[in-house]
């Protein structure tokens, strides 16, 4: 199967088989060039819409859907997945998530990474830069290093 967008031409091969105990994507490029962080940033889009996370609360595992969780936060040395109601304790490190989140999730801080589509309000004062989310009571606070790269994400996603 071949797709072409513009001059953009991608070929796409399907190889199903019950010898495959997990999905793959592979892509083959010549380069790492714009077209391939484009396809790269579209699977990571749909990877975070099927994409789960082991979560820990009182003695009980949780398979969290990233589409859950509002924001990561590092406390005491932990890290904790939130979502509108709870937070969980993730057993991955702030970098490792940074490294391995689709797309939609954001560096804010040091010790935080948030989901970009959960976002409601982003309210910027001299005291600090804090972040609303929707359907949650819940908020936290964005450094100033980070606030420039929130924003242009808030005004891509209006597109």
């Amino acid at each position: 199967m071949i797709l072409s967008k513009g001059l953009l031409v991608v070929k796409i091969r399907i190889d199903i088989s019950p010898q495959y105990s997990e999905k793959e994507i592979v892509i083959r490029s010549s380069e790492k060039d714009d077209e391939f962080n484009d396809i790269l940033n579209k699977i990571k889009d749909i990877e975070s819409q099927l994409g789960t996370i082991n979560g820990y609360s009182e003695g009980s595992v949780y398979s969290i859907a990233l589409s859950d969780v509002l924001f990561f936060e590092t406390n005491d040395r932990n890290i904790y997945a939130h979502t509108t109601d709870n937070s969980y304790l993730v057993h991955h490190r702030l970098y490792e998530l940074e490294d391995n989140l689709p797309n939609n999730f954001l560096r804010i801080s040091k010790s935080s990474i948030l989901n970009v589509d959960e976002i409601l309000s982003l309210s910027t004062s001299v005291t600090g830069n804090l972040v609303q989310f929707r359907d949650s009571y819940k908020s936290v606070y964005v450094s100033r290093r980070f606030l420039k790269e929130l924003k242009n994400r808030l005004n891509q996603r209006k597109l």
